[in-house]
């Protein structure tokens, strides 16, 4: 219930304008035509028109009907998981140098980290004693025609050594093909380098570190499309779909927002919270938006009831409630205490509206303004 009082002086008719944010002359002739007089007896603001005007104060008249509340999910933001990958080590040795660091953009093929490994040193050993061997078996090979040629040898030895070459070959094949998988650099290091394009999320690889084969030493990840991961509550899971879009927003600034598809459903309930994990692809998502960050998805929740939707700025706290101002004519307006729910984006739910009011939809700050300034004197009389 607002507090109401009559003025009675010139100052406190005065103080209504001030709060407001309105420049007022001084009490006298030279004073403004309109001045904002607080709440009558009956709790009503009354304006004139020159104040409504400098208020812009608008109103529309709502009509209630069912409507269902949106609840905000948290979640994260980051690539599919097919789109990641953890490098982790494929030999045992010592960490040398690490080449990057998180948030660099690295190609396939990239060094990551260098390793110091004997294993390297015994492919490098392996292909030297396989290319040489090689050589051997195709100079046998070759003086093994001509002899067979000159009828100094049968058939079957020069096939014997025709065999030995085969095998010979293959051997070198599988010794270069151990030590292009270490990917040797030109200082004689073990590398490992990125399997695609895409960014550095994090290194746990430090210089001089012992490592073993599955030591994981970088995550990175493809940023051409991002997901965001949410845990919806069980019962407003039920609403959605595959393909259906939702409003997003970020944080921070609060007031970033995108919009996303959702791309997979969770067929289980985790029974800790009662909720279905669901990833939604964000469509166009912000410059600014980055794996790792926070997101809050917008879902509409299962349940309905009737109320009025209204623009955030519609609903103005006062003490312990929720109001809204309500056009009575002739410049009058009067507060409505309400039960306001958190809707969509920029717009709120507001129940105990009756249908034909007329509600303010802009300018109740100033209303608000004058029905706690008229408060506050009346508590000095």
């Amino acid at each position: 219930m607002l507090r109401a009082r009559r003025p009675n002086s010139c100052l406190r008719a005065s103080s209504l304008l001030l709060a407001s944010g309105l420049a007022l002359g001084g009490c006298g002739e030279d004073a403004p035509p309109a001045e904002a007089m607080p709440p009558e007896a009956d709790g009503v603001i009354r304006l004139t028109e020159a104040q409504v005007a400098v208020a812009e104060l608008r109103w529309e008249t709502v009509s209630p009907g069912p409507l269902r509340q949106t609840v905000r999910v948290p979640g994260s933001v980051n690539p599919p998981d097919t789109a990641q990958a953890t490098v982790g080590s494929i030999v045992a040795g010592r960490v040398v140098r690490v080449r990057v660091l998180p948030g660099d953009r690295v190609r396939a093929g990239q060094t990551l980290v260098e390793i110091h490994s004997h294993e390297l040193s015994d492919a490098q050993a392996a292909l030297t004693q396989a290319e040489s061997q090689l050589e051997y078996h195709r100079e046998a090979a070759q003086r093994a025609e001509r002899l067979h040629q000159a009828g100094a040898i049968s058939l079957e030895e020069l096939q014997r050594r025709r065999a030995d070459l085969r095998g010979a070959e293959a051997e070198e094949e599988r010794a270069i093909e151990m030590v292009e998988h270490l990917h040797p650099t030109p200082d004689g290091n073990t590398s490992a380098t990125a399997p695609q394009d895409g960014t550095v999320f994090t290194v746990a690889a430090r210089p001089g570190q012992a490592v073993v084969p599955g030591t994981p030493l970088v995550h990175l990840g493809s940023t051409d499309v991002l997901w965001v991961t949410a845990f919806v509550p069980e019962g407003t899971s039920a609403n959605l779909q595959a393909g259906d879009v939702v409003d997003v927003g970020f944080q921070p600034p609060a007031s970033l927002t995108g919009r996303a598809r959702l791309v997979r459903v969770g067929q289980y309930v985790d029974p800790d919270n009662r909720s279905v994990e669901m990833r939604f692809e964000l469509l166009d998502p912000p410059a600014s938006v980055r794996p790792g960050a926070f997101a809050t998805v917008e879902v509409t929740s299962s349940s309905s009831f009737t109320g009025v939707e209204l623009p955030e700025a519609a609903a103005v706290r006062m003490g312990a409630d929720d109001v809204v101002f309500v056009a009575l004519g002739d410049g009058s307006f009067e507060a409505r205490v309400v039960t306001v729910r958190p809707l969509r984006t920029g717009f709120v739910a507001v129940e105990g509206l009756e249908s034909g009011a007329q509600v303010v939809i802009e300018g109740a700050y100033f209303l608000k303004s004058a029905a706690e300034s008229g408060g506050e004197e009346g508590e000095g009389e």
